[in-house]
This record gives structure tokens, sequence and C-alpha cells, in this order.
């Protein structure tokens, strides 16, 4: 795994979140005007303890369809509560449906009463993390629309996250814990904080870069498209994630080297600043309207030029396997943004050992890089 060093300074404390699914809320925001006719259903549901692909594919049987069939915009975690939408293409009526998250539920709930029962007669009993939670789907609301949703269409993602069982790691009895937390949330809110792809993206312990690059090595092992598509993703974030520490490291990552593209706020766009004067760059980079970019690798040549190209270079010319396997596999050369924003980022404390956070973050951008900035924040084991 690469190693991904925090912006601004040791953490502070260690702490546990997604100790049940109400501590981890994403709500995905979808600015589309929706037609309220056409072929595809579109389905806003919220999901506890289950993910994305698991409603996915309930909606395919459901409806005898195939995965080309069912639109999401982004990926969603499983254990959290979570509201997003899916496209459905389907003349069915909205009961068949219905009707089939209501089963789910049924099935979800007898499933779980089973386990406690199961972890009671054990005598483990209803230990947190040890029992799964209840899954359940609900509809929130659901139109139709004359275009499937593509990835990628959402404006972002809100959350509520809560951490539990927070431990101060300053040996100063000194210092005031909860007043260096409180600045530390507001450095992160006034100055935002450094873009990495989250752990998640790697799969557990780092499987799916290792598996990347023994792909690499021998490309002509049979693999599914979703486990190209894992492995390609993997190594490309892997990368991404080394330049953006090579930048931390270096104290450049709110700044542009010469030669560096920069990227829209909340967009996947960038473009050429070598034509741009420094005083109207350092404005808008201020003003969070533009964001410095890492190479987001591809095939072709780097879109970096001058220091910023060299600077890149010499990281990625440690990881030429991954270079090559990403060319091989048919990515082009693009930009990501190093820098990410948390709009809106609001705390409470809900007692002196737990913390809640708000925030709002742009498609793309991982909420546990932001818990990064703050401590060691696991997941409990399950």
């Amino acid at each position: 795994m690469i190693d991904t060093p925090a912006a601004f300074g040791p953490a502070l404390f260690k702490a546990f979140y997604k100790v049940q699914p109400l501590d981890f809320q994403v709500s995905e925001v979808l600015d589309i005007q929706l037609d309220g006719a056409g072929e595809h259903l579109y389905l806003h549901i919220e999901k506890t303890a289950t993910n994305t692909d698991e409603v996915a594919s309930l909606l395919e049987n459901t409806c005898s369809l195939t995965s080309a069939d069912i639109g999401v915009s982004g990926l969603k975690d499983r254990h959290a509560v979570t509201r997003q939408w899916f496209s459905v293409k389907t003349p069915l009526e909205l009961q068949v449906i219905t009707e089939a998250l209501e089963a789910f539920n049924e099935t979800a709930k007898a499933q779980a009463e089973a386990m406690v029962v199961a972890a009671e007669a054990s005598g483990e009993g209803q230990v947190s993390g040890k029992v799964p939670y209840c899954k359940q789907l609900t509809l929130l609301e659901s139109v139709r629309h004359s275009r499937k949703l593509r990835s990628g269409a959402h404006s972002g993602n809100g959350f509520v996250i809560i951490l539990r069982d927070i431990e101060s790691l300053s040996s100063d009895p000194a210092v005031d814990f909860a007043a260096s937390v409180d600045e530390r949330i507001a450095a992160l809110a006034a100055n935002g904080f450094p873009n990495y792809i989250g752990p998640q993206r790697f799969g557990l312990g780092g499987q799916n870069l290792v598996r990347a690059r023994q792909w690499f090595r021998q490309p002509k092992k049979r693999t599914s498209r979703q486990q190209r598509s894992l492995w390609l993703s993997a190594a490309r974030s892997a990368l991404f994630n080394d330049i953006c520490a090579a930048r931390v490291r270096q104290g450049s990552w709110q700044s542009l080297l010469q030669g560096e593209p920069a990227v829209l706020d909340g967009t996947r766009s960038f473009f050429d600043t070598t034509e741009v004067t420094s005083e109207e760059l350092e404005t808008r980079l201020a003003a969070f309207d533009i964001h410095p970019s890492g190479a987001w690798w591809g095939r072709g040549r780097t879109l970096a030029q001058g220091a910023c190209a060299d600077f890149e270079q010499q990281i990625v010319s440690e990881h030429a396997d991954l270079c090559a396997g990403l060319e091989r596999g048919g990515l082009t050369q693009e930009r990501r943004a190093l820098r990410a924003r948390a709009v809106g980022l609001q705390h409470v404390w809900l007692d002196e050992n737990t913390l809640e956070l708000r925030f709002h973050l742009s498609p793309g951008v991982f909420a546990t890089t932001l818990l990064l900035e703050l401590g060691l924040c696991n997941e409990p084991a399950r």
C-alpha cells in the first residue's frame, strides 16, 4: 500500500466509525431535472447495511433485466445508511418493485433475528460489530425519465459521521484536547485536505492492488470485466496517491507547480495554466474555484509540462509495472484534483468521547481521507 501522510500534523486521537449503520450516513445529491415520463424508472432508495451492487442485483432479478438496464451514479458503503438513485429500464409498474423491496426486508429481518439467537446461544451476545445489523431498503421517491442514470451524474454527497470511543493521543496533560480537535477541524474547513483515494478502493489488505500487479504480469489470464475494472482502478489510484503524498511531503499540494494543469472545482475538467497569470491563478486557488492536480495515469503523453511533468515522472518511474498495465488497459491520461474541500463542515461533541461531523463532498472524494487528517479512525471488527 502507498503511504498517505496527513497534511495537518500527527493524528489527534484514535476512534471508531461505522460502529452502527446510522453512524455513517451518505445522501447522494442528484441535480438532474427528471422528465416525469420515459422508459427509465428512477428510484431514490435508502439502504441500511446494504451495498449498491446488492440493490442493483435485486432490481435486475425483479424486472428480468441485465446489468446494462440498471443505472447508478455512484457506489455506496455497506456498513452505513445511504440514500442513492437507481434507474431501471422497465415498463413494469412500481408495485412490482415495492413488493420486491418488502420481501427483501422480511427476509433480512428473519436472517438477522436468527443470527442474534445463534450469537446469544453461543454466549457471544449482541456484541457491536459481531452480529450484523438488519438490512433494510426504503423507497423514498420514484419518477420516470427518458434517459438512463449514468455513472458520476450526481453533484456530490452529503455526510453525517459519528466517531465513537475517542481517545486522545496526546501525552501532554496541559493540552486542551477538545480545543485542539476544534482547531484542526477549523483548519480543514478553511484549507481543504489532500484528495487521496480512500483505502476501500484497494480492497481488504490492499488485495486489489496485489492482484492488479499479478494480472499485469500475466495479462492473458481470463478475468471478468468487473475484476479488470477493480484492478485498473486500484493501480491508477495507487499512482495518484503516491504523487499526492509526495506533494504533501513537499508542502506544495495547495499550490500549482510550473506547467501544472488546474482542475475546476467539483468537476473532472482541467485546463492548461501556462498562459494564465500567476495573480489570477492564486486568486482562483484561494477561492477554491480551481485546484492543483496530479496525473490520473493512462496511455499518451503526460498532460503536465515543465517542473510538474518532471516531478511526476520521478514518482511514476518507481511504478513502471502499473504505468504499463494501465496503458495496455486502454485508459488515457487525465488529471485529478490534489485538493478537496469539505463544504459546510460542522461538528458537535455529543459527549466527551463522541464526535459528530456533517459536510458535503464532491463526487469521487473520500470521507475516510478527511478522517485521516483528524485521527486514527477504524471500523470495528466484524
